[in-house]
């Protein structure tokens, strides 16, 4: 059976049987440069409501929506804060949207070397999305200082001095959950005091020691696992 490609509506368009819809710009580039699909081809299509729509290509750009392949999920209460800048950055956002983080954003931390590229982000972000027959493009939000994320339901991540385990820390926050993740060379002593501060638990994966991808990547699974969207 041919691999079915999928593609997303933009943002505030809903799907309706047998309406034709252009797909997002990106998606449309995609069909044009790189797969080369001609009209009537099959293909996948999410619009805004999260609704997965069997359909097929109409022109370039537009496709002729059939029925509903899929109904909308509950987004996942999960945001993912990233303290990386550069190639390791681009593996992370890849990986975190492929296992099904819908928000993420760069973090600000005083260990950043380097202004993130959070356009570069939201093109990984949607591609990766397509690639896993996401629901949903996910939402890459401007960066955040770190000082505005010590809120409820925030995890900071570290292997320095930390209170528990991140196993413990996900069964005691609040909702949604905001795992913190620092940059290579962690954070600083003033920052997890002022984490700790703020009540925020500081939390380790473990004896093994992480490059901050791998750390993000695994923090994620066991955070997805544990709110059920694995199931």
């Amino acid at each position: 059976m041919a691999h079915v490609f999928h593609f997303f509506l933009p943002d505030d368009e809903s799907g309706a049987v047998g309406a034709v819809r252009r797909v997002c710009d990106q998606d449309a580039r995609r069909i044009d440069r790189v797969l080369r699909l001609r009209a009537g081809d099959p293909v996948e299509v999410a619009d805004a409501d999260g609704r997965v729509w069997t359909a097929v290509l109409a022109a370039r750009g537009e496709v002729e929506l059939r029925s509903i392949l899929r109904e909308p999920r509950p987004a996942v209460p999960l945001v993912v804060r990233l303290a990386l800048t550069g190639p390791r950055a681009d593996t992370a956002v890849e990986k975190l949207v492929e296992l099904g983080v819908e928000r993420l954003s760069p973090l600000e931390t005083a260990g950043i070397r380097r202004e993130p590229r959070t356009d570069r982000w939201r093109r990984i972000a949607q591609a990766a999305a397509c690639q896993s027959k996401r629901q949903r493009i996910p939402v890459v939000e401007a960066p955040v200082p770190l000082a505005a994320t010590l809120g409820g339901g925030a995890i900071m991540l570290t292997p320095d001095d930390p209170d528990g385990s991140l196993d413990d820390a996900l069964a005691r926050v609040a909702r949604p959950v905001v795992l913190l993740v620092g940059p290579e060379a962690g954070f600083l002593d003033h920052e997890r005091a002022a984490a700790r501060a703020a009540g925020v638990p500081l939390a380790t994966l473990g004896d093994v020691v992480l490059r901050t991808e791998t750390a993000a990547i695994a923090a994620t699974v066991l955070a997805l696992d544990r709110l059920g969207a694995l199931a």
